[in-house]
Formats: structure tokens, C-alpha cells, sequence
């Protein structure tokens, strides 16, 4: 390997062993057997669950749909998820029967079942997980999965039958309520504007991080000789 320029060559080295260096030092547990780059990611976590909270608006919108029935056979996702998926349901007092075929036959309205899901939901997006224990005998998460089952099934079945509104409103719940909960388990929240300096800094500093990485390879293949040329263009004859 034959080095065309000394100087590019060690300043493009230098910065990738200095760039290898934070990357070492990120990955490294600070304190309690955690990473630097665990703890921004985390940060990042509880500034996106603080941006993900629906269920007011959840709440807000069932009276809407206070009056409309509900009456299908749920098809569940694994062995034992329709007794498991009965059991929450029977427990806010509509009507679960099992099919025998995997399938769980809901009957109830629509509305009042979906306020039962959002302050479920809620309980849990809020870390108050041991009054869903309380209730149901299971852990919040398992608890919200079923819901999740039960007004993902729904949805196709609002969508089979054309009933728009239904199937937007179940797929709400699914999507902005349901997910979110369970996905951000466990998580606090931090509000994005009471960290906007820690937030730019860590920005900042990926930016710079990035170019850091660039200009390293760059100046590491120029040292080499490497460089990209554009090619000629070709004359017509």
C-alpha cells in the first residue's frame, strides 16, 4: 500500500482512531450497567412516549359511538389468546363466547367498549400497572394485548362490511392508543421542551460526530491516492 500524501493520510487515521475512541467510550456502561448511548436513547424514548399520548382524545370520542353493536367472531393471533382475549372482555361486563375454532363471538357496544380500552390503556401508559393486575389477574401488558386483538379483529370486520366509521375508530384505538401503551410500558415521560438544550446538544454533537467520520474516510483514501473523478465524456466520432 503506497501512501500518496503523509499528511492526509495520518490526519484521516487520526480522526477515525479518534472517532473508534468516543465510539468506545459511548458504548461503555457509565454508572449502573448502562451506556452512554442506552441513556440517550432512553432520553429519546421517554420524549416520544410524552409525544404519543391519545387516550384523552380516545376518551373524548367514545360517547360518539355510544349506541352503534358490536357482534363478530374475533379470530385470535395464538393458541389459548381467546380465552385469555374472553376473559378481559367478560370482565367489563360484555358478552365473550368461545367458538371452540380459535374464534371469540364479542357482543356489546362499540363505544363503551372502546372507553373501557383507553382507560385500560391509560392505566398503563401511566405506570399504574398494578390496578390492571388488580382486575384482570394478568400483567397490564398482556392486558392491552388482548384489547389490541380484540379491536384489530374488529376492524377488519367494520372494513368487510363498508362501515367506514367503525373501522377508523377501531383502528385508532389500535394505532394510537393501544401500541403506544403497550410499546412505552414501563417508560416515563420527559417533555420535549424542558429538554430542547440536552435534545440540540445531543444533535449538535451527532452532526459533528458524522462529519468527524466523513472527513476521516475522506481524507484517509486522498492519502492513499484514492480519489473519485468524474469521467470523461465520450466524443462522438
Amino acid at each position: 500500500m503506497m501512501i500518496q500524501n503523509r499528511k492526509k493520510f495520518w490526519v484521516g487515521a487520526s480522526g477515525l482512531i479518534f472517532f473508534s475512541m468516543i465510539l468506545g467510550f459511548w458504548l461503555s456502561p457509565w454508572g449502573p450497567h448502562r451506556s452512554g448511548l442506552e441513556r440517550v436513547d432512553q432520553l429519546f424514548n421517554q420524549l416520544a412516549k410524552n409525544s404519543t399520548y391519545f387516550i384523552p382524545e380516545a376518551v373524548n370520542l367514545a360517547p360518539k359511538f355510544e349506541g352503534k353493536s358490536v357482534d363478530f367472531g374475533i379470530t385470535s393471533r395464538w393458541p389459548g389468546d381467546d380465552t385469555r382475549m374472553a376473559q378481559i372482555i367478560q370482565t367489563n361486563l360484555f358478552s365473550a363466547v368461545l367458538l371452540g375454532d380459535g374464534r371469540v363471538r364479542i357482543k356489546g357496544d362499540l363505544g363503551k367498549m372502546g372507553l373501557a380500552a383507553s382507560v385500560d390503556a391509560g392505566l398503563l401508559f401511566k405506570g399504574q400497572e398494578s390496578d390492571l393486575r388488580v382486575k384482570y389477574g394478568v400483567n397490564g401488558k398482556e392486558v392491552v394485548y388482548y384489547w389490541w386483538v380484540a379491536f384489530d379483529g374488529l376492524t377488519r370486520r367494520f372494513v368487510q362490511e363498508n362501515r367506514s366509521s367503525e373501522a377508523d375508530y377501531t383502528r385508532f384505538l389500535t394505532t394510537r392508543v393501544l401500541e403506544p401503551a403497550y410499546n412505552f410500558a414501563g417508560i416515563e415521560t420527559r417533555p420535549i421542551g424542558e429538554n430542547i438544550w440536552t435534545v440540540a446538544l445531543f444533535l449538535g454533537f451527532y452532526l459533528l460526530y458524522t462529519l468527524l467520520y466523513g472527513f476521516s474516510i475522506l481524507f484517509l483514501f486522498e492519502g492513499l491516492g484514492i480519489q473519485a473523478t468524474k469521467s470523461k465524456e465520450k466524443k462522438e466520432a
